[in-house]
């Protein structure tokens, strides 16, 4: 586990974006990176469905974001990969109606800053380059 997941996150997005510039393919291999889901869109479902897997242990999160567990890299760059392929619209609606997190809990909050990332993203408002900053500015605490 690592004192500071939130800004691990951030290096992480950093050095991805060097590598893979297009938006897309950067959501999945940030997702793939930091919660364990693959990249393929049909072999990603069963790690969505399932919530991936904790790579990145900690905390470092801003206050309001805060749920008091270690997997919030998790939780971040999972439901930003949720976007590339169900879209905003319908990963904000999964994170309220199926998993249960009203849009006032950390982890509403949360959930709602990866939609925006990812949606900035994909709708090219945020270059891959910039993610990394976005990341410690909106995410870490």
């Amino acid at each position: 586990m690592t004192p500071n997941a939130c800004h691990e996150l951030a290096a992480a997005a950093d050095r991805l974006a060097a590598a893979h510039p297009d938006p897309r393919t950067f959501l999945v291999e940030l997702a793939r990176e930091v919660a364990g889901i693959p990249r393929g869109t049909l072999t990603a479902w069963p790690a969505l469905l399932l919530g991936g897997r904790n790579r990145l242990l900690g905390g470092g999160f801003r206050p309001e974001l805060r749920d008091h567990t270690a997997g919030q890299a998790r939780h971040f760059t999972g439901t930003a990969r949720a976007v590339t392929v169900l879209g905003a619209d319908r990963t904000r609606w999964l994170g309220v109606h199926a998993r249960r997190d009203r849009p006032d809990s950390p982890d509403g909050r949360l959930s709602e800053l990866a939609v925006v990332f990812a949606d900035d993203l994909l709708a090219g408002r945020l270059a891959p380059a910039d993610t990394g900053d976005w990341i410690r500015r909106h995410v870490c605490g």
